[in-house]
This record gives C-alpha cells, sequence and structure tokens, in this order.
C-alpha cells in the first residue's frame, strides 16, 4: 500500500487556522504467483471520431472485464490491439492491462491509423498475453476520422474531446461590467451579482438581494445600467497573472465569459453586427484576445475557453422565449425605455448576430465554447463549420449542452450529475454568486479543502469541475480568491496522477461505508479526512 499526504497549516484571510487533510492512496493487492486460469472478455467497442493530441491516430474505446477468478498482472503482458478485415488498419497505439481484479473492468483506448478506404467495416479487437487465451471480439466500426454535417445525427456524434476528459478542472471568469455595481448582497439572501441589470429592473420588493433598492439607494433613479460600462476600466487587468494563477491552481483549463446576458462583449466586432463591445467602448481592449495571447506565450498548457449567452436580456430585436422575450428595457424608477449602447439595427438577431459572433470566438482560437440559456440557434450550422475547421488545424474542440442542442457534456450549477454521460459541475468560489460581490466576506469564499472534495466528487463520477473566480472591475482577481485557490492547487498538482488522466470507476464511486472515499478507477482512490485545527496545501 501507497500511502502519500501533503499537509500544511495556513493563514487565512481572517487569521484563524484551518486543518484539513486530504489522504490518497494507491492500492495493489498482488497474488505470489502467476495463474494461467486468465480470461478477459469484451463488454463493449467502438471507434470514435477523436484522435490522440499531435497525431492522425484514431481512437478506439473497449471496457475489457476480468471474468476469471485470478488478478491480470504486469506480467501478463495483457495487449489490446484492434485490425480490420481489410487489413487497411493497424495499432500503433495498442492499449496495455497491468492490473486487473477478477470481476473488474478496464476502460482502454487503442490508436489505430488507416491507410486505406475511411468507411464503416467490421473490426476486430484482439486481447492477448502471457498464459492466459487470447480473445477476439468482432464489431461494426468507422475507421478514420469523418467529416460532420449541420444535421442532427452528424453533430450529436461528436464527443467531448481526450483533453476535456482527462483535464477534470477548469476555471471560470465571469466579468463585465456587472462588476462595477458588484452587487448580489450577502448570506441567505445573496443572488447573482451579475444578473444586477434584471433584477433591478423587477421593481420594488420583487427579488430577495433587493437589487431594486440597492440601485435606488446607492446611485439614484437616473443612472442606469449601461452607465456602468463607463466604469468597467480594466485598468489593473494583467492576462499573465491571470493564467498563471490559473496553472498555480492546477487546472487544465478556463473558460472567460466573453458576452453575457447584458450583451457586452469582451472580444472585437464587426460594426455592423455590434458596438457594444470592449474594443469600442471602455475599456477599448480585446479583453478575450488578450487572455488567449497569454495562455498562449506564458501556459500554452492551459486550453482556452469563452461562455457565450445566446440571448441578450434587452437587445432591441431580440425575440426570443418565454421568460426572455428580449426588447428594450423600462428604466423601473421613471418608467421610460432606455437606449441600448452600442445598438447596431438586425432583421435577424439569430443570423446577423449569434451565428457570426460565434464564429468569430472560435476563429480567435476557442478550444471550448460554452454557451448559456440556449433558445432559438443556428448552432447545428455552427458546430459543423467549428469542428471541421479544428479539424483541419489538428485541434480537438468542444461545445455544451446550453447552446440549444444535446452538445458535447452536461453541465450543473451548484449540483452533481449522473455518470453515463460526461458532465461538469460548476460552482463559484463566492457562496452563491458568479460575477464578484462586494458584499461578500473573506470567510465566505469557498475553501482550499470545499475546492479539492468537489474537484474529487466530480472526477468519481465522471464529471469535470470547473470553479469560478469573480474579478473587479478593474480585472483585480481577489486577493482571498487567488489565495484559496493557490492552496487548493499546491495539492492538486502534488496528486495529479490519481486525478488526471483517470476514468471514473464503474463499480461504484465511493464506499458506501466510508462516503469520504471516492474512487477514480479500479487501482486507486481518494480518502478525505478532514480535521478541523490545520490545512492541507
Amino acid at each position: 500500500m501507497h500511502h502519500s499526504k501533503h499537509p500544511c497549516v495556513a493563514d487565512t484571510a481572517g487569521g484563524a487556522k484551518q486543518n484539513t487533510r486530504l489522504h490518497i492512496f494507491a492500492v495493489s493487492l498482488v497474488p505470489a504467483t502467476i495463474s494461467t486460469e486468465i480470461l478477459l472478455q469484451v463488454q463493449l467497442a467502438r471507434g470514435t471520431n477523436a484522435w490522440f493530441e499531435g497525431t492522425d491516430v484514431q481512437i478506439f474505446e473497449a471496457i475489457i472485464i476480468n471474468v476469471s477468478t485470478e488478478w491480470v498482472l504486469p506480467e501478463h503482458h495483457v495487449l489490446v490491439t484492434i485490425e480490420d478485415e481489410t487489413a487497411n488498419s493497424k495499432t500503433v497505439r495498442p492499449a496495455h492491462i497491468k492490473r486487473l481484479r477478477p470481476g473488474d473492468e478496464a476502460r482502454v483506448r487503442i490508436g489505430v491509423i488507416t491507410t486505406g478506404e475511411r468507411e464503416a467495416r467490421t473490426a476486430t479487437l484482439t486481447i492477448s498475453g502471457t498464459n492466459m487465451p487470447s480473445t477476439h471480439y468482432a464489431f461494426d466500426a468507422h475507421f478514420g476520422i469523418k467529416g460532420y454535417e449541420p444535421t442532427d445525427a452528424s453533430i450529436y456524434s461528436h464527443e467531448s474531446p481526450p483533453w476535456f476528459n482527462d483535464g477534470k478542472y477548469g476555471i471560470f471568469i465571469h466579468w463585465g461590467p456587472y462588476s462595477v455595481p458588484a452587487w448580489g448582497n450577502a448570506g441567505d439572501i445573496e443572488s447573482f451579482a451579475e444578473w444586477y441589470w434584471w433584477w433591478m429592473n423587477l421593481g420594488p420588493n420583487s427579488t430577495r438581494e433587493r437589487t431594486y433598492e440597492y440601485h435606488l439607494e446607492t446611485y439614484g433613479p437616473h443612472v442606469k445600467f449601461d452607465d456602468f460600462i463607463a466604469n468597467f476600466t480594466a485598468s489593473a487587468y494583467d492576462p499573465k497573472e491571470w493564467v498563471d494563477l490559473f496553472a498555480d491552481a492546477g487546472a487544465s483549463y478556463f473558460v472567460l465569459s466573453a458576452k453575457q446576458h447584458d450583451g457586452y462583449a469582451l472580444f472585437d466586432l464587426p460594426a455592423n453586427i455590434s458596438l457594444r463591445t470592449s474594443v469600442v467602448q471602455v475599456p477599448h481592449r480585446n479583453l478575450v484576445q488578450e487572455l488567449y495571447d497569454a495562455a498562449d506565450m506564458y501556459q500554452p498548457n492551459l486550453r482556452k475557453g469563452a461562455y457565450y449567452s445566446l440571448p441578450e436580456w434587452f437587445h432591441p430585436d431580440y425575440h426570443g422565449f418565454g421568460d426572455w422575450p428580449g426588447g428594450n428595457a423600462t428604466n423601473p424608477y421613471t418608467n421610460k425605455k432606455e437606449p441600448y449602447l452600442g445598438y447596431v439595427p438586425l432583421t435577424d438577431y439569430i443570423a446577423e448576430k449569434v451565428l457570426p459572433e460565434m464564429r468569430i470566438l472560435a476563429d480567435m482560437g476557442t478550444d471550448l465554447v460554452w454557451c448559456d440559456i440556449g433558445g432559438p440557434n443556428l448552432t447545428k450550422q455552427f458546430a459543423a463549420e467549428y469542428f471541421n475547421n479544428a479539424r483541419a488545424q489538428g485541434r480537438q474542440v468542444s461545445i455544451n449542452n446550453r447552446c440549444g442542442i444535446e452538445g458535447d457534456f452536461d453541465t450543473a450549477t451548484y449540483a452533481t450529475l449522473q455518470r453515463n454521460r460526461k458532465w461538469e459541475r460548476t460552482a463559484s468560489l463566492d457562496p452563491f454568486s458568479y460575477g464578484y460581490n462586494r458584499a461578500t466576506p473573506d470567510d465566505a469564499y469557498m475553501k482550499p479543502h470545499v475546492i479539492i472534495t468537489r474537484l474529487i466528487e466530480a472526477v468519481s463520477m465522471n464529471g469535470n469541475f470547473l470553479l469560478n473566480v469573480g474579478p473587479t472591475a478593474e480585472g483585480i482577481i481577489p486577493a482571498i480568491q487567488q489565495h484559496n485557490l493557490r492552496v487548493a492547487g499546491a495539492w492538486i498538482k502534488s496528486h495529479a496522477e490519481a486525478i488526471f488522466n483517470t476514468t471514473f470507476w464503474s463499480m461504484a464511486s465511493s464506499d458506501d461505508a466510508n462516503p469520504d472515499i471516492r474512487f477514480t478507477d479500479a487501482r486507486r482512490f481518494l480518502h478525505l479526512r478532514y480535521d478541523e485545527t490545520k490545512c492541507y496545501a
């Protein structure tokens, strides 16, 4: 048994000390002799449309079960390969099964190169090894990477890429003009500060955080939401500091709010689409591109994502659905219609704005288009172009399930989903708000041990964890947020082998007798034990 722990004692912003320990165990129970009674069976084998990074090698996946009563050991030299009936394809990256206990399963990836026709035909998976019978399993598969078409069947066949499945942990950033008032109240009545405009417009006594009342008392009846744009200065924004922080946190990717529901875009757009951007308006900078460039230069292992809201609450030409009808806002204090700063008249909001904006984000090098709300869309057309163009560049990209179609993976806000489909949990360091909330005290932010616990919970259930930071209007990520990310990050990076590039264990995500034990696969598990007096790092 290998047992490692990485404890530390750190002062929190309030001066108190926490002590939390996470123990990671890698357990291998090895019999003394090699048995000749090993028998492996194939539960599932399939071709995918993904490839190993930096190559043209197609990924095939298989689930292998040990149906014998003996352990598979390294000495058995078990290999899993794929061939086809035409001999035009060959395995160049066999899968190795080094240990597998009786009754357990292994999820493996096999790399295949196809030199002949790229089409569907019969494939044969072979399991071979020392002192064990070979197993052959025939199945139908498509050899070669297919292009995508703007149809349900084609787009729905796209899956989250290996970098996302293996990356596990990302940083979410909510930043925009709502970071100027930065108000969501505190405690049990806190709400999303990034929804400031919407809450304010609902009128008196209408929301728990009382944004209408706060705005009237703080700014008066004649200050409009769009007036805050002039104070969204980004004066202290240092993209290098941000990406270095994300790397210190142990994250594999980030997602920046490129355009929220208020319609203000943090990237450049043509003048015939919108002038409501950070380039035309204050701070006159392409904030998304600057962060992307910093990642490429200083932290090239970070994948780049963009949050994109399809609807805009008060765009005059948006005609949406249900509670998202669109149209100009009305000042809730004076009852007068408000202009929409940077408005460019459109005849078709979806075709003339949403589709080209998503294309622009894709062309900027976005690896993950993280949509929100859905509603009317042309996402299938966009996705086919996005996937095919990325393939031509040797890149694997992804979209979530909030673009108006099923997407590559499911998303859950402050919730946990099932393991049968890839999913991602989002949460904020703030106890509720994603945008910066000036009312939140330092000691209310998510503690390092909770960050790690939420990550491990998600990973053990086939999920990723996307953790949000909320910068100020000046572009400063508050010190307490940076501190908690780095403390958690030190532990995450020192135990990366048991978190990243792992698969969930289908038998169970946790121990029924001890829910603090979380499994990442059949060979590793994470044991969480808390002590109130210290903190790990």
